[in-house]
C-alpha cells in the first residue's frame, strides 16, 4: 500500500542525519506494543518531558502514553467512558484521548505516518528537501514537531487566522510558515498554496488526506 522503493542518495543522507543527530525510529511494532521498547530508551524516557524536543519522543507518538508531563512510560490506552445516563442511548461510548501525545494531539502520529516512510526508503531527501505540512492545525503542529525531531526542515500552510499561540508555537520550534488567507474553514486556499508550491521540486507535499501513511498510522 506504500511505495518503499529504495532511492539510496537520499536515504545515504538520511542515515548521516540521524547519526548526528541521535536519532532513533521506532517501529510500528513498538508502537502498538509497547513493551518491545529496549531498556535504554525507557530508561530515557524516564527522564524526558512529553514535549521535549529530543527525538527520544519519537517513542512516545502511540496511544499507551502514561498520562504525565515529564518522565511518563506506557500504560493502557488513555480513553473517556460515556455512560448510557449521558448519552441517552443504551450502548458504551468510548473516546480515545489525544492529550498525552506529544502536541497535545494524536495527529502527530499522522503525520509521522506520512513522513517516515519516504525517509527511510530516502524519497525524501532530508538534505535537499523541505517537508510541506498543509492544515488548519494540528496536524501542521505535529508534521513540524516530527520534522524537528528528525532533522527535517519543516514549512506550515495554514490559514492566517488561526489562533497565535499556533503560530508562536511553530516558530518556537523552528517551522517556516506560510500563512494563507481566512480562517478554519478556509481549506481551498491552503491547497491552492500547496499546489504552486508543489511546483519546486525541493519541496514534498505531506497532505493528510492524500498520503496512505496516514490510515496505516491509524
Amino acid at each position: 500500500m506504500i511505495d518503499l522503493t529504495i532511492h539510496s542518495d537520499g536515504l545515504a543522507h538520511n542515515l548521516a542525519r540521524a547519526r548526528a543527530n541521535g536519532v532513533v525510529i521506532p517501529a510500528y511494532a513498538q508502537m502498538k506494543d509497547p513493551s518491545l521498547i529496549p531498556q535504554e530508551v525507557l530508561d530515557k524516557l524516564s527522564r524526558t518531558g512529553l514535549w521535549d524536543v529530543d527525538p527520544v519522543n519519537l517513542f512516545r507518538v502511540n496511544w499507551h502514553n502514561e498520562p504525565k508531563q515529564s518522565g511518563g512510560l506506557f500504560a493502557a490506552p488513555n480513553y473517556i467512558e460515556f455512560p448510557p445516563a449521558l448519552t441517552g442511548v443504551p450502548c458504551r461510548i468510548v473516546a480515545l484521548a489525544g492529550k498525552w501525545f506529544p502536541t497535545g494531539c494524536h495527529k502527530v502520529g499522522a503525520s509521522f505516518g506520512c513522513l517516515v516512510p519516504r525517509l527511510v526508503t530516502g524519497q525524501f531527501d532530508a538534505d535537499r528537501q523541505k517537508a510541506l505540512w498543509p492544515s488548519t492545525g494540528n496536524y501542521c503542529r505535529g508534521g513540524a514537531f516530527n520534522s524537528k525531531l528528525l532533522g527535517v526542515h519543516a514549512i506550515g500552510i495554514l490559514p492566517e487566522g488561526m489562533s497565535r499561540e499556533r503560530f508562536d508555537w511553530l516558530r518556537s520550534i523552528g517551522a517556516e510558515i506560510i500563512a494563507t488567507p481566512g480562517c478554519e474553514s478556509n481549506v481551498k486556499e491552503i491547497f491552492d498554496k500547496t499546489h504552486e508550491l508543489a511546483e519546486d521540486p525541493s519541496n514534498l507535499i505531506f497532505n493528510q488526506v492524500e498520503q496512505m501513511g496516514n490510515p496505516l498510522w491509524h
